[in-house]
This record gives C-alpha cells, structure tokens and sequence, in this order.
C-alpha cells in the first residue's frame, strides 16, 4: 500500500511579518527600471537543525482594502492586457533550491521587457514559499508516514520602471471618531499618475492647547485606492476638543531601490472627546 498522503498547510506571511518562518528574504522590496533590469534576493534559513526546500515564483498583485479599512494583498484570478502586470518577463534565478541549516542563497532577478512596452510602473508580487523537509525514515515501515508539514509563503513587492514614471495622492475623505479609549482615524485615498505612491503616513493628535497628545507614523502604498485606518490608544484622555493633522509624503527611504518622488497632503480635522 502506497504512503499515507503528508498533509500541508499553508501560512500567508507577508514581509511585515516574515519572521513567524525559519526562512527569510531580504530586501521586502524590489525597484527595477530600464536603468537597473537586475535586482537580488538574499533568502535564509535560520534554522539549526532542519534543511529547508525553497520555491520562488510570482504573481500580479496589489495592496486593496475593504469598507472596514482592512488591508490585504489582492491577487486577480485573471490578468488583463490593461494591468500593469510585470509577471511573464521577470525571472529568478535559481527558482528552486534546498537550505541546509544557516545556510543562505541569493538569487538573481532578471528583467526582460518587451519591446514596446508604454511607459509607466509595472507590477508583482514575488512569493516564497519554504518548507521544511522532512528527516523521518521510514524504510523499515513505509506506513508510517501522517504528519504535518507546514508551508511558509513571504510575499514581497516588485515594481518596475518604464521611461516616466510619476505619481500624487489625493485624500477623498478624511475623518476621525472617538470610540471605547481609542481615536480612530479614516482616509479614503486615490492614486494619481501612471505609478503607486509609497510612501509615509504621519499622524498626530494635538489637545485645545496645542500639546502633542499621541503620534504614529507608518509605512503604506497606494495602487489604485485605499482605505487607511490608524488607530489611537488614548486610555484616560480628558474630555475636550482635539485636532489630528495627517500628514502623508514620499520621503521615504529604501535600500532595494528609489521611491518615486510625489505630492506631500497635510489635513487637519477636530474632534471632541465627551
């Protein structure tokens, strides 16, 4: 009788939080032009003990959110001639490999355009998926062989570059609400120009005189649209009147590429705390 099927199960970690994986890849992003076609991925196991089996491949993806301002990776079950799809003419080399214990691999990533391409960004979202192999002998009885086998997939960003490439965003809307110790707050945001605007988002809650209350700042892309939620732990706040100014901009730095330069939107709003 044939081996008992190993069951798998697959965990989504996107690079935020990659480190849930033995395996992890570095940069979390890749940014590739007509003036640099080629990138590199320095994956590793961490592991001192387990030899790891590694897959590289890609799909077309972007960041969406839905009413509740909940943000995922959204992947089209079919790509059409109109999205900005780098998919078919990004390579990796190697594309499959194996991961002794701390050891590590770097693969190269390789831009082919076609001729013709339109100027613009061109998008994907390369995937990783490791899992640790198994070391169990099972020779003696060939039975023996239910377990679990879990699947780790990081998900990273890649874009790519054509001629002009030129991005602004734009606030919709811009909201705030006092709820159950916490000031939650919402902006509906759109994307201008031909490329995603990556950038930071900086928040901050001043009282009636003018004191810094609470702040954050956070990193977040826009491809198209989306809808941004930043949350307030503010326990024991006073009752009164208080403004948030929002702040969002392309100042951002990354060792895998160059942000493109864009606007930078400042929004004020007040709220009262009863």
């Amino acid at each position: 009788m044939n081996k008992i099927r190993i069951i798998f199960v697959i965990i989504f970690v996107f690079a935020a939080c990659a480190g849930y994986s033995q395996v992890t890849v570095a940069p979390v992003s890749l940014h590739m032009s007509d003036v640099n076609k080629n990138g590199y991925l320095l994956i590793r196991n961490n592991s001192l003990t387990s030899t790891w089996e590694v897959n590289v491949e890609m799909k077309f993806g972007y960041p969406v959110s839905d009413s509740t301002g909940n943000i995922n990776i959204y992947f089209p079950e079919t790509v059409n001639a109109s999205d900005p799809s780098a998919v078919e003419w990004i390579n990796f080399f190697p594309r499959k490999f194996m991961l002794k214990p701390q050891e590590e691999q770097t693969v190269r990533v390789v831009a082919k355009p076609p001729k013709g391409l339109k100027e613009g960004e061109y998008w994907g979202r390369p995937i990783i998926s490791s899992q640790a192999v198994s070391t169990e002998d099972t020779t003696e009885n060939p039975q023996i062989g239910v377990g679990l086998s879990v699947k780790f997939q990081t998900v990273i960003a890649l874009n790519y570059r054509k001629g002009k490439s030129s991005t602004s965003i734009n606030i919709l809307s811009f909201d705030a609400v006092y709820e159950n110790d916490k000031i939650i707050i919402s902006a509906d945001m759109k994307r201008e120009g031909n490329s995603a605007y990556i950038g930071n988002l900086i928040a901050k809650v001043y009282n009636s005189s003018n004191d810094l209350v609470s702040e954050t700042e956070q990193e977040f892309a826009v491809y198209y649209s989306l809808l941004k939620k930043v949350y307030f732990d503010v326990p024991g706040i006073k009752k009164g009147n208080y403004t948030i100014e929002l702040e969002l901009n392309t100042d951002r730095k990354e060792q895998s590429g160059t942000i493109i330069k864009g606007n930078t939107v400042n929004k004020r709003i007040q709220i009262s705390v009863n």
